[in-house]
């Protein structure tokens, strides 16, 4: 385990840690200036001057709702804490007994525990969308700053009154704390959507290139992630749109993988949209191949035996890759230009097999199938690939479970609890 893993791990301990630091600032500051040090922040030359005005009742109250709503997030979490505290400081003998202090270290080690301590939703709809997960929380950081930025506002506009002007000091100084929140979410979000992973149990060590990614690589996806990981709950269910016609490459291995229900073929296709130029394409390879890929392009292949002939290969659906590979660790999942396509079935392979004699005429070949789930095509140009997402097989790939993330979201019980 890393440092890195490590302090993902913990990342639960360190929002805790926040939301009690910042009550803990924040409200003594908040019980001072309203209480006995007004002038704390400010001084007060003129104590007996008519001018200042008293703040109303009413006033006093909408300042207060104003500063917890502000800082829910921190407030619910010492809430919780502050309950386990107590009950457990009144009833120290509860500890004494396994019945009692079992229970209490199961509900801290739990997972849904440690999402509510970091105010990561549990809602099954966000375990395969840590996009939206993310965006959520920023709207709900947005909405916070917002009402906090309100209630400074607010206190500001008192006119002649220390206390309120103190009072908006304290709020700006909880801007510190939700700073750090903010940072941990974004580093939260990171590690999942911009997933690096880290290979293991290969036959020789990967060397990575010391270039940046290539600019069709539009991610690695965590294992965690694809589509054989749905739990079948609501919001965490596979896609069942009959045919599916989101190509976008992160729905199709999230909510599909396996089950995938390729597109028409490429002359179906044609026919039903004749300005069709892209196609969705599969191609396994090794873990070592994906990332000489990530940090480049694809490379034609040029030994013989080729079917197609030579260029690179894709097949049309996920699951009738396997086999066709001559090479397992990664799978890709790739948007193709098709440029002009020329169709064979099985007596016309020997016009195009071990050559690449049907280009410049042609772009791509595409091999009808007897069985049309088990079509692929050759391309003659990596140019022609747009991007591609990679997937790395999770025995090659032990980033995920070093850092908890194929647990990460169990034992959710009531949603988004």
């Amino acid at each position: 385990m890393t440092c890195d893993s490590c302090f993902y791990r913990s990342l639960f301990y360190f929002h805790a840690i926040i939301a009690v630091f910042e009550c803990i600032a924040t409200m003594t500051l908040f019980i001072l200036v309203a209480g006995s040090i007004p002038e704390l922040f400010f001084k007060n030359d003129h104590p007996n001057n008519e001018s200042w005005e008293l703040i109303s009742v009413e006033t006093r109250l909408i300042i207060v709702i104003l500063f917890f709503v502000g800082a829910i997030r921190s407030v619910i979490v010492c809430v919780f804490l502050f309950i386990l505290l107590f009950v457990f400081c009144s009833f120290p003998c509860l500890l004494c007994f396994k019945f009692c202090h079992q229970p209490l270290f199961q509900l801290l080690k739990a997972k849904a525990t440690h999402r509510l301590f970091s105010f990561n939703c549990n809602c099954p709809c966000y375990r395969a969308r840590p996009k939206q997960r993310f965006q959520l929380q920023l709207v709900f950081l947005v909405l916070v700053s917002l009402v906090r930025i309100a209630t400074i506002i607010f206190c500001v506009v008192i006119p002649h009154h220390i206390t309120t002007k103190s009072l908006a000091v304290v709020i700006g100084i909880s801007f510190f704390f939700l700073f750090i929140n903010s940072l941990f979410d974004y580093y939260h979000y990171r590690v999942w959507w911009h997933y690096k992973p880290k290979f293991v149990r290969l036959k020789q060590p990967i060397i990575l290139p010391k270039r940046t990614l290539s600019t069709k690589h539009k991610r690695y996806l965590p294992y965690p992630l694809l589509g054989n990981m749905r739990t079948g709950k609501s919001g965490d269910k596979l896609c069942t749109k009959e045919p599916c016609t989101n190509r976008e490459l992160e729905h199709i291995l999230i909510f599909h993988l396996d089950d995938y229900q390729p597109q028409p073929r490429w002359s179906e296709l044609k026919r039903l949209d004749p300005s069709a130029d892209t196609y969705i394409g599969f191609h396994r390879t090794s873990a070592h191949a994906a990332a000489a890929i990530a940090h480049s392009d694809f490379r034609r292949s040029v030994t013989p035996p080729q079917m197609l002939g030579f260029g690179i290969y894709f097949a049309r659906s996920i699951e009738k890759t396997v086999g066709k590979a001559r090479f397992e660790g990664a799978i890709i999942a790739a948007e193709i230009r098709m440029g002009n396509v020329k169709e064979v079935v099985f007596n016309e392979l020997n016009t195009v097999r071990n050559t690449d004699n049907w280009h410049p005429e042609f772009d791509t070949v595409y091999y009808n199938h007897k069985n049309d789930q088990r079509d692929e095509f050759c391309i003659y140009d990596e140019k022609q690939i747009r991007k591609w997402i990679i997937v790395i097989d999770h025995i090659h790939d032990e980033k995920f479970s070093d850092y908890g993330m194929d647990s990460e979201f169990d034992d959710t019980k009531c949603y988004c609890i």
